[in-house]
């Protein structure tokens, strides 16, 4: 993958202030496309740039992830709603379940074309590398790992579910990085009862067991519950 001429000219433009609809992952016509995904045009050429001083030491950093459309996050939560009820877990307790990894509808940072999940196509057994032991000690993604935490800022990426004790909300998460010279926009453009709103109208499953005071605990434990560099204006 090589920056090309195309996302040059593209990240020379003038980006208007994101729409609250896009902060929701409910339009992507502010998107380009990179290697079957979609990012904002500045965050898809950091991305390269940062691949291409990867590859020079050896780590071929590829996306697994990145934007994720409300629809998808609908059917992610659905599904995980669905098969952890069947299992017998109470409403409740399956939400509970969801919150480790996964987001709320309207509430995933994947929504704004901004934030990556990312791998090494070098490191082997490529077979559920998105773990967290895999990328430590000896785990195939551990170089992967040291090579972010070393260069990633430098680009303007940031981890964003960091592995710190202090830190609330999703699990912590080596391969999650957000380009933060755009995701700052979409945080501070995002409203959270907006978005509560609009999810409680399509009556998504577990909806029900959702209301404004659950929202509100989450909002502030977990949608801003991310590394702290994140939240600085």
């Amino acid at each position: 993958m090589r920056i090309t001429l195309f996302f040059v000219l593209i990240c020379q433009m003038i980006m208007a202030q994101p729409t609250l609809i896009q902060t929701l992952g409910l339009d992507d016509s502010h998107l380009v496309k990179l290697e079957g995904n979609q990012l904002t045009p500045k965050t898809a050429a950091a991305f390269c740039a940062m691949q291409t001083a990867a590859l020079q030491d050896g780590i071929d950093l590829q996306l697994v992830s990145a934007y994720r459309s409300f629809e998808r996050q609908q059917y992610i939560w659905e599904d995980k709603y669905k098969r952890y009820t069947a299992e017998g877990l109470p409403p409740k307790d399956a939400i509970d379940r969801i919150l480790q990894y996964s987001t709320i509808p309207g509430t995933s940072r994947h929504h704004w074309g901004t934030d990556i999940d990312i791998t090494d196509s070098n490191a082997p057994n490529q077979k559920r590398v998105l773990v967290p032991e895999k990328c430590h000690n000896n785990g195939p993604c551990a170089p992967l790992r040291k090579w972010m935490e070393e260069n990633a800022n430098r680009f303007g990426f940031y981890l964003v579910y960091t592995n710190d004790a202090s830190r609330t909300g999703f699990s912590y998460e080596p391969w999650h990085y957000s380009y933060l010279p755009e995701a700052k926009h979409y945080q501070k453009q995002y409203d959270s009862r907006t978005a509560f709103a609009y999810f409680k109208s399509i009556g998504i499953y577990g909806s029900a067991y959702i209301d404004v005071d659950f929202w509100e605990r989450y909002f502030t434990q977990f949608v801003i519950g991310v590394n702290k560099a994140l939240l600085k204006k």
